[in-house]
């Protein structure tokens, strides 16, 4: 039996708020803040309701004509029915409503936007019997795709080439520089490399293991596994941030992966200590070949372990579950000046904010949408240690 609603609001992770009957609240996908909807219950869990719309009685005013045919059913562009202008404002207030909850002063924030097509530059495709797409929302259910605005086109040919020898359910992922050089990866055993530079198939590798990924301030080298910044048109913000942020002789970069920020942070601070858990990223970076930039193999949170060290500033961009309580402890008693945090989750990085807070305060937030069209939010903030 359904019910109706008016969205009132949009929660972190893409959902549109609503209101039962009964005054609890609905998490609805696929809406926006002014839709008058009608919707079923999939999900209750007393505290938490989740529900599918039937049908859109009056559409909202930031509602616009969908950018691709996929969306509303494709678990990708969850925002792709917000017009951007709304879609900016959303993601800024994801951050400062997490901040305000923590009780963490902040000066205003600012939010910058790109262009949504062809901006991604890797990504991890379901495949199903030689079609290749990506999962429904919040769900296992396969979408085979005919088009994908958001991606690379060239990504997707290669990735029709290689998906039509995939039999039954697999994934592929794909990473292509700006170059046109590619990689993938897969767990179907393959034995060609097809129209990529280099794939990796169960443990079978063949064709080159890595690509090279100019910026403006060098390069940084990717495989098979690393981590990539998914926005070929302004990932560099995030470089230009750490660059014109960092200052002082000794710095420490904590979560580095393969360098990507090292490279701005090195040409600001003399000597740089920096900090990474997976030894093959750590490989890779070693290949920027920064004379002045020490590499470490080791989890973040063991770096009280390593020894007592003054630093200048320091640079993390921990992954989504945000710093470790170790981490926090370390930068509170490290005696930098600055810290400059770059966090993908505005409330683990609210989190731990407030808890530098007493001995760090912010001085500046910008905040990136690398991911328009979804929910996701990038944010870079500089934090000042308090006289």
């Amino acid at each position: 039996m359904s019910q109706q609603t008016r969205i009132r609001d949009t929660a972190y992770g893409g959902y549109g708020v609503g209101t039962l009957e009964d005054g609890r609240v609905i998490f609805l996908p696929h809406t926006v803040e002014g839709d008058t909807v009608t919707f079923k219950i999939t999900e209750d869990k007393a505290k938490l309701v989740y529900g599918e719309v039937v049908e859109i009685i009056n559409p909202s005013e930031h509602r616009i004509e969908p950018y691709c045919k996929h969306i509303g059913e494709c678990g990708g562009c969850v925002f792709g029915h917000i017009n951007y202008e709304k879609q900016l404002e959303i993601k800024k207030g994801f951050v400062t409503t997490a901040l305000d909850r923590n009780k963490v002063e902040y000066p205003e924030a600012t939010i910058v936007g790109c262009d949504y097509k062809e901006f991604r530059n890797r990504a991890t495709f379901r495949v199903y019997n030689g079609t290749i797409g990506f999962y429904k929302f919040k769900s296992n259910t396969f979408v085979p795709i005919e088009e994908c605005p958001v991606l690379k086109s060239s990504m997707i040919e290669k990735a029709r080439e290689v998906a039509k020898d995939i039999k039954g359910k697999s994934y592929l992922y794909v990473t292509e520089n700006d170059k046109g050089e590619a990689l993938a990866r897969t767990e179907y055993l393959l034995s060609s490399k097809y129209s990529f530079d280099g794939l990796k198939s169960r443990e079978q590798s063949i064709g080159r293991k890595h690509l090279g990924y100019d910026t403006r301030y060098g390069t940084f080298w990717v495989g098979f596994h690393s981590f990539l910044q998914g926005n070929r048109h302004i990932s560099n913000l995030l470089q230009d941030f750490v660059f014109e942020n960092s200052e002082g002789r000794l710095g420490l970069e904590l979560y580095c992966g393969t360098g990507y920020l090292t490279l701005a942070m090195a040409r600001k601070c003399e000597k740089i200590d920096a900090i990474e858990s997976y030894a093959p990223s750590v490989r890779l970076a070693e290949r920027a070949k920064l004379k002045n930039v020490k590499w470490h193999i080791s989890l973040s949170e063991q770096i009280g372990t390593m020894g007592k060290r003054k630093v200048d500033m320091i640079v993390a961009d921990p992954p989504r579950t945000g710093l470790e309580k170790e981490v926090t402890n370390y930068i509170k008693d490290s005696g930098a000046q600055k810290i400059i945090y770059i966090s993908c989750d505005p409330n683990t990085l609210a989190r731990d904010i407030s808890r530098l807070s007493g001995k760090y305060a912010i001085e500046k937030i910008q905040i990136c949408d690398l991911f328009p069209g979804s929910y996701h939010v990038e944010t870079m903030v500089l934090l000042n240690k308090v006289k």
